[in-house]
């Protein structure tokens, strides 16, 4: 995901707000910059999030995490991810892991590890939530 232009960034950011708002969420390849649509998504880098009020949408500061967390994903098989919590109205971006779908427990144990709220599978359009300690099953 080559998005060193600000204004073709620009354009990006829309797209992740109309992602957010429309689908509660995305998962963005990190070589190809597509929708990912297979596997379990989880945060990989509770470091790299950026969270907010969807009212509060500040494209410089989506912007400026993007270009951050963009560029150091190349060599890595790690993407960019984001959901809106519908209780909450809170937006999360993440550095996120998609692990296949066979590997559900690992993707749980990791959502678990860094005290996620949630996991989601993408191919199932599947929110699953993260509870209890380290360690037990899902």
């Amino acid at each position: 995901m080559d998005h060193d232009s600000t204004a073709d960034t620009h354009g990006v950011i829309g797209v992740l707000r109309r992602f957010v708002e429309s689908a509660g969420g995305f998962t963005l390849h990190h070589r190809t910059g597509e929708p990912a649509c297979h596997g379990v998504s989880v945060c990989a880098d509770p470091e790299a999030t950026l969270n907010f009020p969807l009212a509060a949408w500040d494209d410089a500061k989506v912007q400026h995490w993007f270009q951050t967390w963009a560029g150091r994903l190349h060599g890595t098989d790690l993407h960019l991810g984001g959901w809106l919590d519908p209780a909450t109205q809170q937006v999360w971006l993440d550095v996120v892991r998609v692990y296949p779908a066979n590997r559900r427990r690992e993707a749980v144990h990791l959502g678990r590890t860094h005290h996620q709220k949630a996991v989601f599978d993408l191919g199932r359009s599947q929110v699953l939530a993260v509870a209890g300690p380290v360690g037990s099953t899902a």
